[in-house]
């Protein structure tokens, strides 16, 4: 398991995008998310796992 870490920071929408935009163009299994907010913006920090293609 090779865990990594994504780190998105913006106005909710554009962090909402970018973030649909990973998901739909990535396999991974989301292990921890966490949100914080300051002003008009949004952190999202997402843990994930991604598979191994490797069998």
């Amino acid at each position: 398991m090779a865990l990594r870490c994504l780190v998105v920071r913006g106005l909710v929408k554009e962090v909402e995008e970018e973030i649909n935009k990973f998901l739909s163009t990535h396999e991974v299994n989301v292990i921890h998310m966490a949100q914080s907010e300051n002003g008009e913006y949004l952190s999202i920090s997402l843990i994930f796992d991604e598979p191994s293609t490797v069998s």
